[in-house]
């Protein structure tokens, strides 16, 4: 397995992380593909094919900031889905991030949440495969989200200070990130 970084030149799996994009994360949580693209191009973010023997398994698509990484979007291709594939993926992205800090962004634990089985099932995938709570929580873009780490050791002014560098002052403030105290 590997995680081959799509860009100008490598748009091989283009189309089925696109693909796998649209149909893995409601609208909601999508921000615009353009604009994506143009966060690459800036050495902002990348995104990732995840491939085994020339066939496309799952996407990775992080945001890069000059003191962290935030993982931004992870998923595997649905028929690939309770294989190890997962688990193999995230296994690379850590290898990938060794040595510099990595955030997960996870949706809070909610039993009343439409997707509370959803939500507990992703949170125990991350802690089987090593990330660790932090006990920092935050409200972003009108949803509340748990961050992990590889080491279990995060501010909230870290977290806010990646997102700046990636987005902006103006992207900060259209996602209007608080920090929750649950």
């Amino acid at each position: 397995m590997e995680l081959i970084k799509l860009g100008k030149t490598e748009k091989r799996y283009l189309e089925p992380l696109k693909a796998l994009y649209f149909d893995a994360f409601p609208e909601v949580e999508r921000k615009p593909f353009p604009y994506m693209e143009e966060l690459c191009a800036s050495g902002k973010m990348e995104m990732l094919a995840v491939v085994e023997n020339g066939e496309f398994i799952g996407l990775d698509i992080n945001m890069l900031a000059k003191n962290a990484a935030i993982l931004d979007y992870f998923a595997i291709s649905p028929e690939k889905r309770s294989g190890g594939y997962g688990s193999r993926a995230l296994r690379l992205i850590l290898e990938r991030f060794q040595g510099q800090k990595l955030i997960f962004e996870i949706e809070t634990q909610d039993p009343s949440a439409e997707n509370a089985v959803d939500r507990k099932r992703r949170k125990d995938f991350y802690l089987r495969n090593g990330v660790k709570e932090t006990g920092v929580f935050a409200n972003v873009y009108h949803t509340d989200f748990e961050l992990l780490t590889q080491d279990g050791k995060l501010t909230f002014g870290l977290y806010l200070e990646a997102l700046r560098s990636v987005l902006g002052e103006e992207g900060v403030t259209l996602l209007n990130p608080t920090q929750l105290s649950l």
